[in-house]
C-alpha cells in the first residue's frame, strides 16, 4: 500500500529483535520456511529510497500486542485464504450511546 501511495520514506517498528537483525543482514535465517519471507521483505524494502527500523518491545507496544492477540485466537477454516477482520474501538460504552441518540432507561 505505501508503495502505491508513492511513500519514499518508511520506518519499521517490530517487535522481534531476530527478524530485525535478519532484515538489516546481521543474522542469518536459517528456517527454509521463513527464508521465503525474508526475501519478499527484503525485496520490498528496494522500492523505498529511506527505510530505518527500530526494535520496540511488545510490552511498550500495545496497539501491536492486542493485534497479535486477536490473531492469535483466530480459527481460520482449511478452505479458508482470507479472511478480514474489522477491529474498532467503542469512544463511549454501549448504554452511553444509547442514551445519547434519545433512548431512556426508565
Amino acid at each position: 500500500m505505501l508503495v502505491e501511495l508513492g511513500i519514499q520514506s518508511v520506518e519499521i517498528l517490530g517487535d522481534s529483535m531476530l527478524v530485525l537483525k535478519q532484515i538489516a543482514g546481521e543474522y542469518k535465517c536459517l528456517n527454509p520456511s521463513l527464508a521465503v519471507y525474508l526475501v519478499a521483505a527484503r525485496n520490498l524494502l528496494t522500492e523505498f529510497r529511506e527505510a530505518t527500523w527500530e526494535y520496540i518491545p511488545r510490552e511498550e507496544n500495545f496497539a501491536a500486542n492486542q493485534l497479535a492477540q486477536v490473531a492469535s485466537g483466530i480459527q481460520m477454516p482449511e478452505d479458508c485464504v482470507q479472511r478480514i477482520i474489522k477491529i474498532g474501538r467503542k469512544s463511549l460504552p454501549s448504554v452511553l450511546t444509547y442514551l445519547q441518540s434519545g433512548g431512556s432507561l426508565s
